[in-house]
């Protein structure tokens, strides 16, 4: 498989040239890094109303403290790289609210750091990112889907693919397509491999080199409890 650019190379790029690029890359960041950021900062009893403001916030420090450019593939995986910066986001704002009580008092709803916690916290970051990550390839694989078989055809289709509800008999797939069972059997394995193909692509823009990539999707299988999405 062709390793392509990840997000190391492409944000390290984007924050040294600064402008629109810069501006597009942590836009995208946000956009698809929004949900397991903020799952994790809501796990920590963050009151509901200030889990988007912080999620904002974090992201907004990324960018002006320079965590971007400090960022090294070399170091290990962006999820990795994400989670870090975001517990020392978390372990900061409970500094600064510490300084605003007298005597130093948290609330329950401010961070707690025993190892209990972390670990529990982790697996919630680490579920969110994993349904973020398969979010965005069954989007794509239902695109082009839709564009060379038609929405119908998607809809019967889609059922065939990990993660979705019991599918339908290859016979009712073949009378949609109006194709044979056996053609109807070939376009589900058409489907899964494409799938497979996407899923494989999109993990690896977070990983930093080709190996680890196998490695990245047993511990996505894993964060999921069992789920069989990205199987």
């Amino acid at each position: 498989m062709e390793f392509p650019e990840t997000n190391w190379t492409m944000m390290a790029a984007a924050t040294m040239n600064g402008g629109d690029q810069e501006r597009a890359a942590i836009n995208r960041l946000c956009r698809e890094y929004w949900k397991p950021v903020a799952s994790c900062i809501a796990a920590k009893g963050a009151p509901s109303e200030r889990v988007d403001d912080l999620t904002q916030e974090f992201f907004m420090q990324m960018v002006d403290k320079g965590f971007f450019k400090r960022a090294d593939r070399e170091k290990g995986r962006f999820r990795s790289f994400m989670l870090g910066s975001l517990r020392f986001f978390l372990a900061d704002d409970v500094k600064h609210q510490m300084s605003q009580k007298k005597g130093g008092h948290l609330e329950q709803s401010q961070l707690m750091e025993d190892s209990a916690t972390v670990e529990v916290d982790d697996a919630r970051f680490d579920r969110a990112w994993a349904e973020v990550i398969f979010e965005k390839v069954l989007g794509s694989v239902k695109k082009e889907m839709k564009e060379s078989r038609g929405s119908e055809v998607w809809e019967v289709l889609k059922r065939f693919l990990p993660g979705e509800a019991k599918p339908p008999t290859y016979a009712d797939l073949a009378d949609v397509m109006n194709v044979s069972e056996s053609g109807a059997k070939s376009e589900v394995f058409r489907l899964r491999q494409r799938f497979r193909t996407a899923l494989r692509s999109e993990v690896a823009l977070t990983v930093s080199a080709p190996h680890e990539v196998d490695e990245e999707l047993a511990h996505l299988r894993e964060a999921l409890s069992g789920s069989s999405a990205l199987s």
